[in-house]
Formats: C-alpha cells, structure tokens, sequence
C-alpha cells in the first residue's frame, strides 16, 4: 500500500507540473502538424494511417522525443527530493525505499503514459475531421507501444536518480543512456558486428544472428519492430515472431533492471 501511495503522489505532481503540460502541447501539436501537412486533399484519394505513423511520426518524434521527456520526468525522482532533504521525510512515514523507487517509476511512467495519449488526442481529431480513411485501431495502438516506450525510459531515468546522489549526475547518467540508445547505438553496434564477425564463424551463432540480438536490446529499436510489426498486422506472427518476442522481453528487462540496480544502491547509500 505504501508503495501506491508514493505512486499516486507522484502521479499527481507530474500531472499537474507546467513542464509536462508543456510537453504534452508541444508534442500534440507537432504531431498533428505531420498529421495535416500528409494527408491527402481529395476525398477519393487513400489515407494510409500506418504510413503517417511509421514513416513520420515515429520516425522524427517517438523514438527522439518521447525517450527524452522520460528521461526529463524521471531523473529528479530520488536525487531531487535526496537533495532537497524531504526524502528524509518521506521515508520516515511507513514507507520503504523499495517502495519510493518502485512508487515513483510506476507514478510517473502512468503520467507520462497518459501525457502520451493526450499528445496523441488532437492529431486524431485532425484525421477524424479531415475526409480521409482513418485507422483508428492502428493509430490507438501506435500510441499505446508510444506509451510503452516513455515508460521504459522513465525507469532508467529513475534508475539513475536512485543510484545517483546528486540530480546533476542522475541527469548526466539519464541523458548518457539516451544518447546510447537514440543517437549512438546503430553505429556502434554496426561497427561490432563488423569487427567481431569473422570470429564468430567458430560460434553457433552467426553476425545476422547477433545483430537481431542487438537491435532487439536496444528499447527504441525493439518499439520500433513491435510497432511496424502491429501496423502490418504480423505481431509475434510470421517470419519476425522470435524478434519480436526477444523485443517484448527487453523492453521489459529495461523498465524492471535500472530501477532495481539503482534500488540496490540506494539501499547501500547513507542519507
């Protein structure tokens, strides 16, 4: 009960901070933007809700803004309230810092999900009144796997704040994760594989095999084969199945190991 209690508290407070409202408005409006700028201007002409969605929205806004608003929502969760000095407070009430840790990733993941779905409100209401052919099952559930990948984020961001004394080394280890992830890990990993390739003809496994395995790991990456995949109507259906179901498995890895590797040393940590 403890730890719902911190959830909702958190919820609230991230709901109501003008931050996310701005975000929440800057996001919408630049969807809806590419949701009116794409749409066709005759009423016999076909409106592929997918194409919007994959090619445009996804590509330019989900897997690069969406991951940063999370690491924004989650980074100050512990170290912020640990400098501030109320989390003396907090835990001296009948909660553990299990409880803060884990309360504070589902409170703010569950804000930013709805912040989430309220940015994804007005473009739907842009394709409603325009006279196109509007999916509204693929765009709902593009919004949910948008949702999913915010969440994921503010938990490695939470993971951070609990492992970090400090909000600024909790944002640097935040902002570093993002950049990885968004910016770094395709020609990272590319690179790897290329130089690791030929000594893997010795191995069970082949470089196409460990590349999958890579772009899987990454959560931007594996929302965005889940994804596609929903679009397509071939989710954990056809050739792709095995990747999407090693995606679906780490992107619950990432929402569930960064805030208990930050749990366990904010457990070690003396306030």
């Amino acid at each position: 009960m403890s730890l719902a209690a911190v959830a909702r508290k958190d919820f609230r407070e991230t709901v109501r901070s003008r931050g996310m409202i701005a975000l929440v408005v800057l996001f919408s409006l630049l969807v809806a933007a590419f949701a009116y700028a794409v749409r066709p201007t005759g009423e016999s002409e076909q409106f592929a809700t997918e194409l919007l969605l994959s090619a445009f929205v996804g590509r330019f806004l989900v897997t690069t803004l969406i991951p940063l608003v999370g690491v924004v929502v989650g980074y100050n969760a512990v170290s912020g309230e640990r400098e501030s000095g109320s989390l003396k407070l907090l835990l001296s009430l009948p909660h553990s810092r299990a409880d803060v840790v884990l309360g504070k990733v589902a409170g703010r993941g569950a804000a930013l999900a709805l912040a989430v779905f309220a940015g994804f409100l007005l473009p739907a209401l842009v394709l409603i009144a325009a006279p196109v052919v509007f999916n509204a099952g693929a765009f709902l559930g593009y919004t949910v796997f948008a949702a999913a990948l915010g969440v994921v984020f503010v938990a490695i961001s939470v993971g951070c704040s609990a492992a970090f004394s400090t909000q600024r080394r909790a944002l640097i280890g935040g902002v570093g994760v993002y950049v990885l992830f968004v910016l770094l890990w395709g020609p990272l990993t590319g690179q790897l594989v290329g130089a690791v390739g030929p000594s893997l003809d010795a191995l069970p496994v082949s470089a196409t095999q460990v590349d999958v395995f890579l772009r899987a790991s990454n959560p931007t990456t594996a929302v965005e084969a889940l994804s596609r995949a929903f679009l397509a109507e071939r989710l954990f259906s056809g050739e792709t199945a095995n990747q999407q179901l090693s995606a679906a498995a780490m992107l619950v890895f990432w929402t569930l190991a960064p805030p208990l590797a930050g749990l366990l040393k904010f457990d070690a940590a003396d306030l």
